[in-house]
């Protein structure tokens, strides 16, 4: 399961604001069970955190993307494949600068 976290800064939201996708292994016997826990892990990794300039950043649970059914994993498994865009590709290519804003 692929699920997804943005950040606030001060309660705000920009476009700047980084997010993160995290693909997660869950077991469960159907697709909504699947769903269901990866929205309670997903809330349950919530937290907030003061950056040295007194800002408050909150790293918040977005939503769960795409959920791929996997049934034995061994050397060469797939856990997880999505088609992108070239402007995705880029993106994902393209190092974040470090020293940015979050």
């Amino acid at each position: 399961v692929s699920i997804f976290f943005k950040s606030l800064r001060n309660g705000n939201f920009f476009e700047e604001n980084l997010w993160e996708e995290s693909l997660i292994l869950i077991c469960a016997k159907s697709l909504g069970e699947a769903r269901n826990k990866a929205e309670v892990l997903g809330k349950s990794r919530e937290f907030v955190y003061k950056t040295i300039n007194d800002d408050q950043i909150s790293i918040e649970f977005h939503s769960v993307g795409q959920i791929c059914e996997i049934n034995e994993i061994e050397d060469g498994s797939e856990i997880f494949t999505r088609h992108l865009k070239y402007s995705e590709v880029l993106s994902l290519l393209t190092p974040f600068d470090d020293e940015g804003e979050n």
